[in-house]
């Protein structure tokens, strides 16, 4: 009996430590950041046309995020949403055309979410990480002034078009809960606003990030 009353004992510790270890909370955080956009010049293209020489300024802007990495993964793969805003000058000198002169200038702004996958090594205080993501993209193009020849096409023109980025970034650890980041992304959209000339942009940007937060566990 003492041999049984001891295999049961065993048992029943042997169980409730299974049980602790697959009992452990999600890591949940949220974050805001600031931003700075280091676009690539890509052609604005009005009525099929590339226009040559077009300018995209750097720019800045701001977001902000929320995740989730599970325990079951061992806090190494998670998910991550996020929304960020940013701004950019767009400008094409006027340059001659298949239809005559033309050009084009604007205010690119555009507000995006995304949904990242991360993996991440799960320090005590330091936690770099790499991912992956998609989503959507609103942009709007303010003052526009665009021409083709005889036909121009001013305004706000609006676009929702497909995202995607890569990133890279390390996470420091303040306190088990308050952390600081930084991080590099990759992004790219092209925007199409549709209209009279039909204006399009193939969006290539290196954006930098640097933010707070707060995690749970």
């Amino acid at each position: 009996m003492m041999c049984l009353f001891a295999q049961t004992a065993d048992g029943q510790e042997a169980a409730s430590g299974i049980q602790s270890s697959s009992d452990h909370p999600p890591e949940i955080y949220g974050a805001i950041y600031v931003l700075g956009s280091l676009a690539k010049n890509r052609n604005l293209d009005v009525g099929g046309e590339a226009l040559p020489s077009t300018t995209v300024r750097d720019g800045a802007g701001g977001g902000f995020r929320a995740g989730v990495f599970p325990a079951f993964t061992g806090y190494i793969v998670g998910i991550q949403a996020e929304s960020f805003g940013l701004g950019h000058e767009v400008n094409a000198p006027a340059s001659m055309g298949s239809s005559g002169i033309q050009s084009g200038r604007g205010t690119l702004l555009a507000w995006t979410t995304m949904v990242s996958l991360l993996v991440q090594y799960p320090g005590t205080l330091m936690r770099p990480y790499v991912g992956v993501g998609v989503g959507w993209s609103s942009s709007f193009l303010l003052d526009t002034q665009l021409m083709k020849g005889s036909v121009t096409q001013t305004g706000t023109l609006r676009d929702t078009s497909a995202a995607f980025q890569y990133v890279a970034g390390l996470r420091a650890h303040v306190t088990e809960s308050v952390f600081v980041f930084g991080e590099y992304k990759y992004f790219a959209s092209r925007y199409q606003w549709g209209g009279s000339l039909d204006p399009s942009l193939d969006f290539r940007t290196q954006i930098v990030a640097i933010g707070v937060g707060l995690s749970f566990k």
